[in-house]
């Protein structure tokens, strides 16, 4: 009597084939990995509203000096645009949106 070996039960065989992963559970998974990725973007937002509040601090604390107005006119560009960045993440979603949400 002869011993049959399966190698895809084998630990770390590169021979073994792959299990096979239907569509349903690859747009499950997809789904999943979006979804944290989406996560982390809120607390981004969160971070970047903190550093664009602490540099409009330090840039209203400069005394207006030609020497560092380069520097200012450069860091309250950058200010801006994080703002315009921040304004379009904190738009509300559009109402078709929420009502198809709340069926």
């Amino acid at each position: 009597m002869s011993t049959l070996r399966r190698p895809e039960l084998e630990k770390d065989n590169p021979v073994a084939p792959q299990i096979y992963v239907g569509p349903r559970r690859k747009r499950a998974l997809a789904r999943k990995a979006s979804a944290e990725l989406m996560a982390p973007s809120d607390g981004m937002a969160v971070q970047l509203q903190r550093l664009v509040q602490a540099a409009e601090q330090f840039v209203h604390s400069m005394p207006p000096l030609e020497e560092t107005d380069r520097e200012r006119h450069a860091l309250l560009e950058a200010i801006s645009q994080a703002q315009g960045y921040l304004s379009i993440e904190d738009t509300p979603a559009t109402p078709s949106r929420q009502a198809s949400k709340q069926r």
